[in-house]
C-alpha cells in the first residue's frame, strides 16, 4: 500500500537542517535530501537522508534526476512535495514548473512573476506600485560603474551591493575584498570596490542605496506563507538584533527575537502578496529608521530564510503550512500569526551578550536565555551524537573568531 506522502527537499544547508528538523517535530520520520554535497551544518545527522548527485546543483542534472527519482518514488507514495532550500533550486523549479507538475504537487509561482523582483532593481519598481517605502536607491548598470559617483545624490556612508546577492552570476564571481553588502564611507572606497568588482565576471546591476542609520536591532524580518491559491495564511515577524559581518555571510541573521502586533505592516504586505498571486513561503527585509518613524523595505527571498527556524521556536510548524496547503489542501483563509516570544541564536549566546550594546534589547536577550525561551536551529537533542557535536562545536567556534575578526559597530 502506498504511503500517504513524502517531502524532498533540495540542498543540504541549515535552511534544509530546519526543515528536517521541523519535519521530524511533526511526523516522527526523516525528510529526504537531493543535494551535490553535504555540507557541514548536516554532517552525522540522524533526521535526514541525503543522496548526493554530481552536479545537482546544474538545471538540466537537477530536472533529469527529478524526474526519473520522483517517478520512482511515486510507486511508493500518493503525493511528493519538493522544499527548495536555496533561491538557485527555487528558481530551477520555478522555470521548470510544468515538466515538475506531473509528478509533484507544488503550485509554483509563474516565471514571469518571478522575474518582476529576482533582482532588487525589478523589486522597487514592484514597491512604487504598492506603496512599500524603500531607500533612495541609484540602479548602477556595467557601463556606468566607473563614473557613477557623479549620480549619488545622498550623503555618505552609502550601501552597495549586488543586484542580486544571491544569484549564481555573483556567487560564482571572484574578486579581491568580495562581500555580500558594502558600507562605503567615502567616494574613493567607491571607486576601488568598484575597481575590484570590474576584475570578475561579475556584469549585472550593482545597488547603491542610502544608509539607514542604526544599528542591527533596527533591523526586522517578516515570514509569510501563501497558499496554493494565493491566500496568505501565516505571517510573523522577527526583530533582529545582531547580524552576521564574515564577508561572505554580511547580513544574515545571528540573533532575533519574535514579535507579536505590527498589523499594519503585516497588512501592506498581505496585501503586496496576494494582489501579484505569490504561492509558497516568502521573507522581507526591513530597516526601521528612528528619524523618519518609517520601515524601509530591501528585498524579497521567494523561499524560507535560514532563519525561518524562529517561527518554528515560536510555535509554527513549517513544515504544517506545507502540509496543510499541498497534501490535505485546506483552503481555510483565515491568517495565524506568532503568539509566542522566543529567541532565536546562530551563534553562541556569548556573542550575543559580547555584540548586542542595545541595553533594552540585551536585556530582552538575557530575560529569555535565563527563562529557557531560547533556541538554535543546528542544536537539536534529538539528533545529537558525538561526532556531529564536534561538528557544532567547530561551526560555532568559527563564528566566535569571525566576530572577533568581521565586527563593526555601527
Amino acid at each position: 500500500m502506498k504511503k500517504d506522502f513524502l517531502f524532498i527537499l533540495l540542498g543540504s544547508d541549515e535552511n534544509a537542517y530546519g526543515i528536517a528538523r521541523s519535519y521530524y517535530e511533526l511526523f516522527k520520520t526523516n525528510a529526504y535530501s537531493l543535494c551535490s554535497r553535504r555540507l557541514p551544518t548536516s554532517y552525522n545527522s540522524k533526521i535526514l537522508d541525503i543522496k548526493i548527485i554530481k552536479n545537482f546543483d546544474i538545471e538540466k542534472v537537477c530536472i533529469e534526476n527529478l524526474l526519473k527519482i520522483g517517478t520512482n518514488l511515486k510507486e511508493r507514495y500518493k503525493k511528493l512535495i519538493l522544499v527548495p532550500c536555496s533561491d538557485h533550486y527555487m528558481e530551477i523549479c520555478i522555470k521548470n514548473k510544468n515538466i515538475l507538475s506531473s509528478i509533484y504537487e507544488n503550485k509554483f509561482i509563474d516565471y514571469t512573476l518571478l522575474e518582476k523582483f529576482v533582482t532588487k532593481d525589478k523589486f522597487y519598481t514592484l514597491c512604487e506600485k504598492y506603496n512599500l517605502k524603500y531607500p533612495k536607491t541609484i540602479i548602477c548598470t556595467y557601463e556606468e560603474r566607473n563614473n557613477i559617483e557623479k549620480k549619488i545624490n545622498f550623503n555618505y556612508p552609502i550601501v552597495l551591493k549586488p543586484n542580486n546577492s544571491n544569484s549564481q552570476d555573483y556567487l560564482s564571481a571572484s574578486f579581491k575584498g568580495k562581500k555580500k553588502v558594502y558600507i562605503v564611507s567615502s567616494e574613493e572606497e567607491l571607486k576601488e570596490i568598484i575597481k575590484n568588482i570590474n576584475t570578475s565576471t561579475y556584469k549585472d546591476n550593482l545597488i547603491i542605496q542610502e544608509y539607514i542609520s542604526g544599528d542591527d536591532t533596527c533591523d526586522y524580518v517578516i515570514n509569510a506563507y501563501s497558499n496554493s491559491h494565493g491566500k496568505v495564511v501565516f505571517m510573523g515577524l522577527g526583530h533582529v538584533l545582531l547580524e552576521e559581518y564574515h564577508p561572505k555571510t554580511y547580513g544574515n541573521y545571528a540573533v532575533i527575537v519574535s514579535h507579536i502586533g505590527y498589523h499594519s505592516l503585516f497588512n501592506k504586505i498581505k496585501n503586496f502578496l496576494e494582489s501579484i498571486e505569490y504561492k509558497g513561503f516568502s521573507n522581507f527585509d526591513f530597516k526601521y529608521d528612528a528619524k523618519r518613524k518609517e520601515f524601509y523595505i530591501f528585498e524579497i527571498n521567494y523561499r524560507q530564510g535560514r532563519s525561518s527556524f524562529f517561527i518554528e521556536a515560536a510555535g509554527t510548524s513549517m513544515v504544517g503550512l506545507i502540509y496543510n496547503d499541498l497534501v490535505l489542501d485546506k483552503t481555510n483563509e483565515k491568517v495565524t500569526y506568532l503568539s509566542k516570544k522566543i529567541l532565536w541564536l546562530n551563534v553562541p549566546s556569548c556573542i550575543a551578550k559580547k555584540y548586542i550594546t542595545n541595553s533594552e534589547s540585551l536585556k530582552e536577550v538575557k530575560y529569555l536565555l535565563k527563562n529557557k525561551q531560547a533556541t538554535h536551529t543546528l542544536i537539536y537533542k534529538k539528533d545529537m551524537c558525538l561526532k556531529r557535536l564536534i561538528h557544532i562545536v567547530k561551526i560555532y567556534l568559527s563564528k566566535i573568531l569571525q566576530f572577533k575578526d568581521y565586527f563593526i559597530k555601527k
